[in-house]
């Protein structure tokens, strides 16, 4: 995996994240896939829970007035053809370019063997800094 495949995927990613369509952020994610972040480990074995999860998400987003997300990729450590590691700030804005949260997450991504770049795949999320509880219209305020 080279680092232009891995800028196109976040490309990809981030554009997704735009339309606040989780079935589209999902289809990035692999099956199976996991997220950890302080509350602990979210392991998926079905793509119908990525996607419930990734439409919860964009509706979180959406309530608290999304209107879109910058990345920048800070660390890439691509490992062989298929996999690498990545370290990603994200800044998730709203309306007038205010931000609403900034953060940075890594990711582990997987490709099948042999297959196009564009089948890179979130593996792993681990959201180490993002907590969602702080955007604005959250259910927990």
């Amino acid at each position: 995996m080279t680092h232009a495949d891995i800028q196109r995927f976040f490309d990809r990613y981030t554009a997704a994240f735009d339309t606040l369509d989780g079935d589209a952020v999902a289809a990035l994610w692999h099956t199976a896939s996991g997220i950890a972040d302080a509350r602990g480990v979210v392991w998926w074995t079905d793509a119908a829970d990525i996607a419930a999860n990734m439409r919860e998400l964009c509706k979180v987003y959406r309530n608290a007035g999304y209107v879109r997300a910058q990345h920048r990729i800070l660390d890439a450590v691509p490992m062989g053809a298929d996999d690498a590691f990545v370290n990603v700030a994200w800044v998730i804005e709203g309306s007038g370019g205010t931000v609403l949260q900034s953060f940075r997450t890594g990711y582990q991504l997987k490709k099948p063997p042999g297959a196009a770049a564009d089948a890179i795949r979130v593996l792993l999320c681990t959201a180490y800094e993002e907590d969602i509880t702080q955007l604005p219209n959250h259910a927990a305020h």
